[in-house]
């Protein structure tokens, strides 16, 4: 596991110059029906993510512990910050988590919550969590619901599954569908009605959502100014 992670991390200026990966066909036959789904986008055509002003997904997901977790019921104590991130086998993805386990105290202060949703299997996830000490609730998005549901999803085409396969990172094994599917990175602040506020997506998986800009919309939706 841990060879695995410290090559990936090796890599990660390579990965930072791949392009993103295109919505096509793959080798598997369930595989080329599931990327037909149109939920699943086209990076090249498809922008990513829900709007402002669009209603939340309210959807049932399980968290790291195999609990079943009502969004809707979230979004009730909101306001809920809602972030997609791809596994912690992308330096990116912990290089962005570990800068939010440094300001959840501050989001917590806000009247924020944070939500944490991957397509990585639980035990993956729980080590995520461990490597960037996180003190947030982390979903796992076991089939793909929540990434095609917040509009954010997509099918990695066969030659940049062969290159991260040269990598070392196989998302067969790690995700727990088994399936060669990532979210865009994504966050979003939804308010009690559900409804998103504030939402940020990009096809650049280097790209991610400022921790300020967000936690001054939660501060905005809870009242709390300091």
């Amino acid at each position: 596991m841990h060879s695995r992670l410290i090559a990936t991390a090796l890599v990660a200026s390579t990965l930072a110059l791949s392009a993103c990966a295109n919505h096509s066909s793959s080798k598997s036959g369930e595989h080329v029906e599931r990327m037909s789904d149109k939920t699943l986008l086209n990076p090249e055509t498809d922008a990513p993510g829900l709007k402002v002003g669009d209603k939340a997904p309210d959807i049932v997901v399980l968290n790291a512990n195999g609990a079943s977790v009502d969004l809707g019921d979230l979004y009730k104590q909101g306001p809920v910050v809602v972030t997609f991130y791809r596994g912690g086998w992308c330096p990116f993805c912990v290089r962005a988590l570990k800068d939010w386990s440094g300001r959840i105290d501050e989001l917590n202060a806000a009247g924020g919550t944070f939500v944490a949703i991957s397509p990585e299997t639980r035990e993956h996830a729980i080590e995520t969590g461990e490597k960037v000490d996180g003190d947030w609730l982390v979903l796992v998005d076991t089939n793909g619901e929540a990434m095609r549901a917040f509009n954010t999803g997509f099918a990695l085409d066969p030659a940049t599954e062969d290159r991260y396969r040269g990598f070392g990172i196989n998302l067969d094994d790690w995700n727990t569908s088994g399936e060669w599917e990532l979210p865009a990175p994504a966050t979003y602040v939804i308010d009690r009605d559900g409804v998103i506020r504030w939402a940020f997506a990009d096809w650049d998986y280097k790209k991610r959502a400022d921790p300020d800009l967000v936690i001054a919309e939660v501060r905005k939706l809870s009242g709390k100014t300091s």
